[in-house]
């Protein structure tokens, strides 16, 4: 990554990273994806006591069908069996294959096992939380009463996180190169444009700087995933 695309980059990791203040909850919901880490940071999360119950989600999505042999949900079960996570404190949803299904059936999921949420711990991966955050608001059975606060639905709290880590940290073997996370990166700032119209999430400003580094990106060859 040279360090025009770089800063651009930046930019756009600095606006889909949340920075959620964590507070003891219901449930941590580990969304799957291809990025054991965000098993991990679940898993730790749940080790910290932060939550009694850890719930992971996902079947197989964009960077994991055709290459893992099970569901994400599964996967990320193993992660946590290893880190001491007693399985019965783990639920699974392995039907899931994007975002808002994961909101959606996991909503499901805790219903079916009369667990009371007020308050969830959502895990992405760090250019995810926007979007995470975005979708919960819009697809989280339950109404949005008048005048209530942005972070609640249905009086349920959505606080979001991620793994701990700076953007140089997160391209690895498996995972991705600098160049695929400006792709990732660009994806969601399109999906963060595109998806409200659509009912999937709710509106985000995205700012004159944010459109500007997205813009460049485009225009340096670097195409959204």
């Amino acid at each position: 990554m040279d360090s025009d695309s770089e800063k651009r980059a930046r930019v756009l990791w600095d606006y889909l990273c949340l920075h959620h203040t964590l507070e003891k909850s219901d449930v941590i919901i580990g969304l799957g994806c291809h990025d054991m880490r965000v098993a991990e940071r679940s898993a730790a999360l749940f080790l910290e006591g932060w939550a009694p119950w850890l719930l992971f989600t996902g079947y197989l999505g964009n960077q994991t069908a055709g290459v893992w042999l099970k569901p994400e949900a599964d996967v990320f079960l193993e992660v946590a069996l290893n880190m001491g996570v007693p399985r019965e404190k783990i639920l699974l949803e392995t039907e899931a294959t994007n975002t808002g299904e994961n909101v959606r059936f996991c909503h499901r999921v805790l219903a079916k096992n009369n667990i009371p949420v007020s308050r969830v711990i959502w895990v992405q991966q760090p250019f995810m939380e926007r979007r995470v955050y975005a979708t919960v608001l819009r697809q989280w059975p339950g109404p949005r009463e008048e005048g209530e606060e942005e972070e609640k639905r249905g009086s349920t709290q959505a606080i979001v996180t991620s793994p701990q880590m700076d953007m140089s940290d997160y391209p690895r073997p498996g995972v991705g190169t600098a160049a695929d996370l400006i792709s990732y990166m660009t994806g969601s700032v399109k999906r963060i444009l595109d998806y409200p119209q659509k009912g999937f999430q709710v509106e985000q400003e995205v700012t004159p700087s944010v459109m500007s580094a997205y813009r460049w990106l485009l225009e340096a060859g670097y195409s959204p995933k």
